[in-house]
């Protein structure tokens, strides 16, 4: 039902309802905002039209004054030194000082030119200081030095400008220009420094933060691996020995807690997957592994360290996540030998029957503070060992050495092998290897 407004009637304007009044303050700073990004293009603009203005007044000046027109001609590109003063401080005073410079020697009418026609030259001298490279700015400072010094010997302000008591400070304006210069550029270099200082100031506070987001996904992981890896691991051990228990008595029973033992153990391999990611931040996509070693190998030779490496055994049988703890391993220490140590380092891999062995020796540099300090590295290093199910030993001295060993998966044809195969003493040996990264952890 429509509402009819009577005449006198009070009327309800519910469509600014909840609505921010907008400020004359509010709307000077909109217009400032779309602003703000034009200023350097709306000063260059009028820099230039203020140039050629410049140039136009001066040249038609000129030839009133002398009754030439070719003097007029010769002044024209003065306004050069008001125009590219800022953008291209170099050409800025090669175009402006000529002009002046020729009509000084030759003559303007038996007369000096009038002081407002210098007033390009002093721009660009402040321009070449201010804006220019080193050798820009030696150029803006030795044509201001030689004008003062002519100024003041020749007393071009009382004699030819008329303005008395003035005519003093007329005689160092290329001075003051050098001066307001070298005032531009100390600031300019201020600001560029601050900039720098705050953008690494919030590197650092970045790089801290994410140093802290590191050390709390680290303490979560232990606490995971110690909590959930020792169950799974004692969840294995006793599947395996009831498997060995009921295997001549029930098959269907030993077949079924042999899945409970590789269930389990599928389970491990996943939950050490996921911590891995958690202790380490990674890009997603496909991690480096067994495949990628040999090329690690040359990036390390080509980076300069001289690297033997000796290899035994057959490649193969890790997981996903063991390949990419043994590559980050190796990558560590070599990078390690090769900031640290004395330029050589010898690799040894060995593929056992349970597990790889990874020796990395390398001969300790000269002591230096950053050789002290090697960060985080080597807990790095133990960290992906123990999360892999495996260990790690570092040696420091003359020597320094790392020994990695990470458990290797059982071949097919142990699994398939019949229970009476094997022994308990077997199952108690797999659960200590189970057992390792509990302890390894702690």
């Amino acid at each position: 039902m429509k509402r009819v407004i009577r005449s006198g009637e009070p009327r309800e304007f519910r469509s600014g309802a909840g609505r921010a009044t907008r400020t004359v303050a509010d709307m000077f700073d909109s217009v400032l905002d779309r602003l703000t990004p034009l200023i350097p293009r709306l000063q260059l603009i009028a820099e230039l039209s203020l140039g050629a203005t410049f140039s136009l007044v001066s040249a038609y000046y000129a030839s009133v004054a002398t009754s030439n027109w070719l003097i007029g001609l010769i002044m024209l590109p003065l306004g050069a030194g008001i125009a590219l003063y800022r953008i291209q401080p170099l050409w800025a005073v090669l175009i402006a000082t000529p002009p002046i410079a020729l009509v000084v020697l030759t003559g303007f009418d038996g007369r000096t030119p009038h002081g407002a026609l210098w007033f390009p030259i002093y721009i660009a001298i402040l321009g070449a200081v201010a804006y220019g490279s080193e050798s820009t700015r030696w150029v803006g400072r030795s044509i201001s030095l030689a004008l003062t010094v002519g100024y003041v010997a020749g007393g071009v302000g009382y004699a030819a400008y008329d303005l008395g008591p003035f005519g003093l400070l007329v005689l160092f304006l290329p001075a003051l220009a050098w001066f307001v210069g070298e005032l531009i550029r100390a600031l300019r270099a201020r600001n560029q420094l601050s900039a720098t200082v705050a953008t690494v100031s919030t590197q650092r506070d970045v790089a801290l933060t994410r140093a802290d987001l590191e050390a709390e996904r680290t303490r979560v992981a232990r606490d995971v691996h110690d909590i959930v890896a020792h169950s799974l691991t004692v969840v294995i051990a006793q599947a395996d020995g009831a498997r060995y228990a009921t295997a001549g008595d029930s098959p269907a029973a030993a077949d079924a807690f042999e899945t409970i033992a590789q269930t389990a153990r599928d389970a491990l391999a996943d939950v050490r997957v996921l911590l891995t990611e958690l202790r380490h931040t990674q890009e997603a996509g496909p991690q480096p592994g067994l495949a990628d070693l040999d090329a690690l190998l040359d990036s390390m030779r080509e980076s300069g360290l001289v690297l033997e490496v000796r290899e035994f055994g057959d490649r193969g049988r890790l997981t996903e996540s063991r390949e990419l703890a043994l590559y980050r391993i190796m990558q560590e220490s070599l990078t390690n030998a090769l900031r640290h140590g004395d330029g050589a380092a010898t690799l040894e891999l060995e593929w056992g029957e349970q597990a790889v062995d990874l020796v990395v020796t390398n001969g300790a540099a000269a002591e230096t503070p950053e050789v002290k300090d090697r960060g985080h590295g080597i807990e790095g290093m133990r960290e992906r060992a123990s999360l892999a199910g495996g260990e790690l030993s570092v040696h420091e001295g003359a020597v320094f050495r790392v020994r990695a060993r990470l458990p290797l998966e059982e071949r097919a044809a142990e699994l398939a092998a019949t229970p009476a195969a094997a022994s308990p003493d077997s199952a108690g040996a797999e659960s200590a290897t189970e057992q390792l990264p509990v302890g390894a952890s702690a």
